[in-house]
């Protein structure tokens, strides 16, 4: 039977975010129940116009989130949603409190600061500029006070870093937990916190310009601490 299902318009360049997230918004309302098989790869591609590729990697992180499962020759469906599950933590649309965002504090010192190594002797002058409008932009909406979009570009950094290791599967690992980290900024975020993040990234910048590592790692643990000190008030 065809699938006749509706989706909201695409816009580019974040067709890859928006299918996911589109997708995720089916199971979430209920649309897609526990234990039904969602439309195949075939006729999303059809339903929502976009390449197969796409569909495919959004229902690879559906998969990463404990959301649903692939069964070879049978499809994808929904998971049973139980109090064990990892739905509450990995999905973005849900609050997180602070026990998630202190395991995912505690994920982030472990990766940002073990890649500082790899990153730190690739970065060219054209990362550091990315950096640097990323940090114009964290500024800017710091100082309207708007967090929403200091949380964007907050994220746009750092996501940044993870690609500039050069690295495919780090860069993999890193678009399967963006919608994490982002809730968890999102969650831990304040004014000032977002004033504090401005100077910590301007840092962050400094560091890589002048290829000092050690100064990095030390800057990158001081200022997730911060972030962590921050929501145990």
């Amino acid at each position: 039977m065809e699938y006749t299902g509706r989706f909201e318009y695409l816009k580019k360049p974040e067709i890859k975010e928006q299918v996911f997230k589109q997708l995720l918004m089916k199971i979430e309302r209920g649309e897609w129940k526990p234990g039904e098989k969602i439309p195949s790869e075939n006729e999303l591609t059809r339903v929502m116009g976009v390449s197969r590729i796409t569909v495919r990697e959004a229902i690879q992180k559906l998969v990463a989130i404990n959301v649903v499962e692939t069964f070879q020759g049978k499809g994808t469906y929904v998971k049973t949603v139980t109090s064990n599950s990892y739905l509450k933590s990995m999905t973005p649309m849900l609050f997180m409190n602070n026990d998630d965002i202190r395991a995912v504090l505690e994920y982030r010192k472990i990766v940002e600061v073990g890649i500082i190594d790899i990153f730190i002797e690739k970065a060219t002058k054209k990362d550091v500029i990315q950096l640097k409008k990323y940090l114009q932009k964290m500024s800017y909406y710091c100082e309207k006070n708007n967090l929403s979009k200091y949380k964007e570009y907050d994220l746009s950094f750092h996501m940044k870093l993870y690609e500039m290791t050069d690295n495919p599967f780090i860069i993999k690992i890193s678009n399967i937990v963006k919608d994490v980290l982002n809730s968890a900024i999102a969650s831990a975020l304040t004014i000032q916190g977002a004033r504090e993040g401005v100077e910590y990234h301007t840092k962050i910048i400094d560091c890589i310009e002048n290829k000092n590592g050690e100064k990095l790692k030390k800057i990158t643990k001081e200022m997730l601490d911060a972030v962590e000190r921050e929501i145990g008030k």
